[in-house]
C-alpha cells in the first residue's frame, strides 16, 4: 500500500524533486476527490514563498514555462473537474496567482486542454568590434558602461538572464557596471573570469600578452577557470591592480584618478619600456611603430600621454621624454 501522500511531497512536485515512485504515487492521490485541501495547502505555500521574493516579470514566466513542460512531458492522471474557490482570485497580485493556476491546470482540475510545449526562446547575441584606431561607447541592457578600445571585441547577449550578467572580452575595456547584488557580472577572458556585483574597473586581455585588471570603484574577484572549475586569482578593490601571465600573479597599485580618466584618452606609463608604449599607441592610432634600434625600444620611461590630440603631438612629447628622433613614412612611425 502507499503511503500517504503529504504536503510535503505535493510541494516537492511543484519543485520537480520527486523520485519515480513519489510520482506514481501522487498521480494516484490526484485522482482521488478528497485530495483537493491538501493539494491547495500546498499551492497557497508555493504562493507565499513566492510574496517573500523580488519577483521579476522574467522569473515568473520561468517558473511558469518549468511546470507546463512537467505538465506537458509526465502522464496526466484521469481527475474530475474541481470548483474554483472563492479565495484562490482574493490573493494578492491576482496576475501571479493566474500563472500557477494555468501552469497546474490539468492535473488539478481547473482545465484540461491539450497544447505544444513553449517554443524555446533564444536570445541573440551581440558583438561590438573596434578596428585599431577607433574607440567606442557601449550600454548594455542592464543600463551598464563599457568604454571598448581599439583592437577589441566585445560579445554580450541582447537581455540578461535573471540570475547573471554574462559577457566576453578579447582585448581592452574600462567598465562602468550597474550594481546588482541578485545578478552578479561576469566578463570571460580566455581562462580568466572577472566577477562583480557593481564597480568601475579597466581589463586589458589580448590574446598572447598577460591580462591585466585594474579596479577604480567596488570589489572586483578574478578567477581562472579550468575544466575542474575555478580557482580565485585575487580579490582587488580600489587601487590594487592584477597582472596574470597564464602562470604567475603579481599585484600593484594604481592611482584611481588615472585609471578615470583612461577613458578620456589619459595614458599613464609608470616604468614602462618604449615598446609597451608604442604598443599602446598603435592600438590607439592605428599606426605601425618601428625601431631601428632595438636596445631603445627597450628603454623605460615615465610619462603621462593624451591620446585626444594628433599622433604627430603624442610623439613630440615622447620624443622629448625618451631622448630620440622619429620620422613618418606614410602609416608608419619610425623611431632612431
Amino acid at each position: 500500500m502507499d503511503q500517504p501522500v503529504n504536503k510535503q511531497h505535493l510541494q516537492k512536485y511543484l519543485r520537480g524533486e520527486c523520485t519515480a515512485e513519489e510520482l506514481r504515487m501522487i498521480n494516484n492521490f490526484l485522482k482521488r476527490e478528497d485530495s483537493r485541501q491538501l493539494l491547495n495547502k500546498a499551492l497557497a505555500d508555493e504562493w507565499d514563498a513566492f510574496k517573500e521574493q523580488d519577483i521579476s516579470d522574467e522569473e515568473i514566466s520561468r517558473w511558469k514555462t518549468r511546470f507546463e513542460e512537467r505538465r506537458l512531458s509526465e502522464p496526466s492522471p484521469e481527475i474530475k473537474k474541481l470548483p474554483i474557490r472563492e479565495r484562490f482570485f482574493s490573493l494578492p497580485h491576482a496576475a501571479v496567482w493566474a500563472g500557477l493556476l494555468l501552469c497546474v491546470g490539468t492535473w488539478y482540475g481547473i482545465t484540461k486542454y491539450n497544447s505544444q510545449p513553449a517554443p524555446i526562446q533564444t536570445i541573440a547575441m551581440l558583438r561590438s568590434e573596434n578596428p585599431m584606431g577607433q574607440r567606442s561607447k557601449i550600454v548594455l541592457p542592464d543600463s551598464s558602461t563599457v568604454y571598448l578600445a581599439g583592437d577589441s571585441k566585445l560579445t554580450y547577449p541582447e537581455r540578461f538572464s535573471v540570475d547573471k550578467r554574462e559577457i566576453t572580452l578579447q582585448g581592452e575595456a574600462f567598465f562602468e557596471i550597474t550594481k546588482n547584488p541578485k545578478r552578479p557580472f561576469i566578463i570571460r577572458t580566455g581562462n580568466v573570469q572577472t566577477r562583480v556585483l557593481g564597480t568601475s574597473f579597466l581589463i586589458n586581455a589580448f590574446k598572447g600578452k598577460p591580462m591585466k585588471v585594474e579596479v577604480a570603484t567596488g570589489k572586483v574577484r578574478v578567477d581562472r577557470v579550468s575544466p575542474q572549475g575555478a580557482k580565485s586569482l585575487a580579490v582587488l578593490t580600489p587601487g590594487q591592480s592584477l597582472k596574470w601571465d597564464d602562470k604567475n600573479v603579481k599585484l600593484g597599485r594604481i592611482a584611481v584618478d588615472d585609471l578615470n580618466e583612461w577613458k578620456n584618452g589619459r595614458l599613464v606609463f609608470n616604468g614602462a619600456n618604449l615598446r609597451e608604449i608604442t604598443s599602446v599607441l598603435e592600438r590607439w592610432y592605428n599606426v605601425k611603430v618601428t625601431f631601428k634600434d632595438s636596445a631603445k625600444a627597450s628603454q623605460h620611461i615615465t610619462i603621462t600621454l593624451t591620446a585626444n590630440v594628433p599622433i604627430n603631438q603624442i610623439m613630440d612629447v615622447l620624443a622629448g621624454t625618451g631622448g630620440f628622433q622619429y620620422q613618418f613614412k606614410g602609416n608608419q612611425i619610425i623611431i632612431n
